[in-house]
């Protein structure tokens, strides 16, 4: 697994990503986006095309550059964990689920 040496619930969420429907791992009876109401609230409009998290998004394209381009670049690649679990946490969209998933501090 890309995420044996994180925390559960950063291994828990990446589980629930892979699945695809947010509706579902939120346990919301719509599958819409609570959101921006445009569209199904996959797991690939959240992270790739929903506008309410255009700026999150911004800064995550800006530190994976192209592996920012896909779900299989954001969520198969262990280089791409800390960028994605830092755009779930700013986005808080996943709070009430799963917590606070910000990436712990490197140590130096």
């Amino acid at each position: 697994k890309i995420v044996d040496d994180h925390p559960r619930r950063h291994a828990a969420l990446f589980v629930q990503l892979h699945t695809g429907h947010l509706h579902r791992i939120l346990r919301v009876s719509s599958p819409f986006c609570s959101t921006c109401e445009e569209r199904e609230e996959t797991v690939h409009h959240f992270l790739m095309s929903c506008p309410a998290y255009t700026r999150y998004r911004v800064a995550l394209k800006a530190e994976l550059d192209t592996q920012a381009q896909s779900l299989k670049g954001l969520l198969n690649d262990r280089n791409s964990i800390k960028a994605v679990l830092k755009y779930v946490a700013r986005s808080k969209r996943l709070v009430n689920t799963f917590g606070d998933v910000s990436p712990p501090e490197q140590k130096k």
